[in-house]
């Protein structure tokens, strides 16, 4: 097997747990495509077999997110499951957000949560935060390329429509929102609604792979890289790292044989070299 799943991710699942159950439903080597918290529901890419070679083309893409933030209240992980660390009476209108989310709006600065995947020293800072160690974040450049916020409750509760780029924590942001307007927040509910070219309208559930209904897509499908087919005398030298004079522009293909794919092959110079392999013996 080679390919992705796009998982709708269910809530109160960890998203190391889903690429397990993937992995032993496929009985192949998985991973995913950029962590959800546990309380985030939507989409997770998951990569099976050797489609777990191109992370890198992925690493960098956009996502969208749907995300509701309740506002007067700030716990310690910046959601739902945390310990309420302070409350506040603040009344905040959706007109006192709208006259500050423009600034919320291209390149930003960013403090991480605590309670996230970022790596310390060898270590994930959620595990330095529950051990009760104090921990301190550096801020990291992020971009937010639209952000839109609409009323969603008359509790305090609104709701916000996010693109940003890879490595943005919508709990940070709406933190920071809250910020900028003089009190706290807390984010209730995230839906992350596409991630790259995987959209929350294609996702599978977890049982649609376990009943064998989920669709496993096609490398070409997702990443975006001219498809050449090429002769047997060509695949082979291809796969004993040879270069190889084959009628391709420079730049990187994907190359297949007899239809099945070979690996994405990089040209320079009228010469083309296998860069990485996901060839399987048919």
């Amino acid at each position: 097997m080679i390919g992705f799943y796009n998982i709708n991710k269910p809530v109160g699942m960890g998203s190391t747990s889903i690429v397990s159950k993937i992995k032993r439903i496929t009985k192949a080597k998985c991973g995913h495509l950029g962590t959800l918290d546990p309380m985030a529901t939507g989409v997770l890419p998951v990569a099976v077999g050797k489609a777990t070679k191109l992370f890198d083309y992925f690493l960098n893409k956009d996502k969208k997110y749907f995300a509701i933030g309740k506002f007067g209240v700030l716990t310690d992980t910046l959601d739902s499951e945390g310990k309420v660390i302070k409350r506040d009476n603040k009344k905040v209108t959706l007109q006192d957000i709208n006259s500050v989310i423009n600034e919320f709006v291209g390149e930003l600065s960013q403090v991480p949560p605590i309670y996230s995947s970022v790596n310390v020293d060898g270590k994930r800072a959620y595990d330095i935060a529950r051990s009760g160690k104090e921990i301190e974040l550096n801020p990291r450049k992020i971009n937010v390329y639209s952000l839109s916020a609409q009323e969603y409750s008359n509790e305090g509760c609104f709701s916000f429509e996010i693109h940003c780029s890879a490595g943005t924590y919508v709990r940070a942001l709406i933190r920071d929102i809250a910020e900028k307007l003089g009190t706290v927040a807390t984010t209730v509910c995230i839906i992350r609604t596409a991630s790259g070219p995987f959209k929350i309208e294609d996702s599978y559930l977890l049982e649609d792979v376990e009943n064998g209904d989920a669709k496993l897509i096609d490398i070409a499908d997702v990443i975006d890289l001219p498809k050449h087919e090429i002769l047997e005398e060509e695949k082979i030298k291809l796969l004993n790292g040879m270069n190889v004079k084959i009628n391709l522009n420079d730049g990187e293909s994907l190359c297949y044989y007899k239809g099945n794919i070979i690996g994405i092959v990089e040209t320079k110079q009228g010469y083309s070299k296998i860069k990485i392999n996901l060839w399987e013996k048919v």
